[in-house]
């Protein structure tokens, strides 16, 4: 059976996120990025990770969707090989060896997709690839000599509220808050839980010199009154959490239960141009968890009905973590993205990327190399998912979602320093 789109390119990633030095991965992964959007803009349909499917298709179309995502899917491939390329050239003596894996990948990939490639207009696509790159490299070329990650000091890294304060209680607090959170059964537990987890972790920012104002208390205080409101249309039904697709809340009781919550969310995110204001580290999985467990279940139509302001919000902190070169913020900001999109892809991508925000915070900058690159190839094998999701909602804003995901991953692959928090 021939290979599809998708393990196409999980090859792709294992041999890009493994090649050295770290200037060859930054170029890999804007190669990634690229593949990454042409297949989520193919999986959009059914069936499309078929390849002989999809070239029957273009054979038999005119329209410029299918020169424009094939050309994608090979610059995605020329790219990598650039990269392994400047492996071969720059990267230290075991380099050699792992460029060569990429190359040989790149190569079965480009040769698995050579029908499409003719039946999508053979040198079109190639054309489309040039138009796509100059102005990116263009651009890329610019905002590096810029510096903003080599300028920036780096981000200091998380630790369990408590710990540095020494205060047992708080540390309770919080893992009581987080428990909460992730795993209460009803929804008012899960909300008083967030509210637990965003005070003790004030409070032990405060204490030690790095908080003054309980921005993020003051915000998840708003689920008081959401609370109410859900509690007195569910009636005796009550707001268990298995429940809650069966509450008929009315469609305008959807909008206003889905904009509090989902503000809410974006805040423990902590996204740009407020992340000095909504710290993220250990927070940020509670918001996906409280997208999740409540608000997608409860209220999908007025996720809906907010989805374009939702999406524009995590596009927007995309931008500006990528811009400022910070990675974690950036995977953040893409798993808001792919939440707020409310497609069946959007769950496992926005876990995979708050679990990759997580863990490049919390790695050390002592030992990042191989964790970084661990991290760095989660986010990358998450992509397509993300932007699979986003297709089905907003497909700008995806794009420029595509744009500012390359950008943070040139901006931020193991540079020497990061924006600070």
């Amino acid at each position: 059976m021939p290979i599809g789109l998708l393990p196409l390119y999980v090859l792709l990633v294992l041999g890009a996120t493994a090649v050295e030095p770290a200037a060859a991965r930054r170029v890999a992964f804007t190669g990634l990025v690229a593949f990454a959007v042409g297949l989520a803009a193919y999986a959009v349909s059914p069936g499309s990770d078929d390849l002989a499917a999809i070239g029957l298709a273009a054979a038999s179309s005119t329209d410029a969707f299918f020169r424009i995502n094939t050309g994608l899917l090979l610059l995605g491939i020329v790219v990598c090989a650039m990269a392994a390329l400047h492996a071969i050239r720059r990267g230290p003596p075991a380099a050699p060896g792992r460029a060569l894996a990429l190359l040989g990948i790149g190569g079965f990939a480009l040769w698995t997709l050579a029908p499409l490639i003719a039946r999508s207009g053979g040198w079109r696509p190639a054309l489309a690839a040039a138009a796509v790159a100059v102005p990116a490299t263009a651009g890329g070329v610019a905002i590096d000599r810029m510096g903003p990650a080599k300028r920036l000091p780096e981000l200091p890294g998380i630790m369990w509220p408590g710990a540095g304060s020494r205060s047992l209680a708080l540390a309770v607090g919080f893992a009581l808050g987080g428990l909460g959170a992730a795993l209460g059964p009803h929804v008012g537990i899960v909300f008083a839980g967030l509210g637990l987890a965003a005070l003790t972790d004030f409070l032990d920012r405060r204490r030690r010199g790095l908080a003054r104002v309980p921005w993020l208390p003051c915000v998840a205080l708003v689920l008081a009154p959401t609370w109410w409101l859900m509690a007195t249309i569910a009636g005796p039904m009550g707001l268990s959490l298995p429940v809650l697709p069966e509450i008929p809340f009315s469609p305008a009781a959807e909008r206003m239960i889905a904009l509090p919550v989902g503000v809410v969310a974006w805040a423990f995110l902590g996204l740009w141009p407020l992340h000095r204001v909504f710290p993220d580290g250990l927070l940020a999985p509670l918001g996906i968890a409280l997208w999740l467990r409540v608000a997608s279940p409860a209220v999908p139509g007025g996720l809906e009905h907010w989805q374009p302001l939702f999406v524009a919000a995590g596009v927007l902190g995309l931008c500006g973590a990528a811009l400022t070169g910070r990675g974690a913020a950036a995977c953040n900001a893409l798993a808001f993205v792919a939440l707020a999109a409310d497609a069946p892809t959007s769950a496992p991508a926005a876990l995979i990327l708050g679990a990759t925000g997580l863990g490049l915070r919390i790695t050390p900058g002592e030992s990042r190399g191989a964790a970084q690159r661990l991290a760095w190839m989660l986010a990358a094998l998450a992509l397509p998912f993300a932007f699979e999701a986003g297709f089905r909602g907003q497909v700008i804003y995806t794009l420029i979602a595509g744009a500012g995901t390359a950008l943070a991953g040139w901006t931020s692959i193991e540079r020497v320093g990061q924006s600070s928090p």
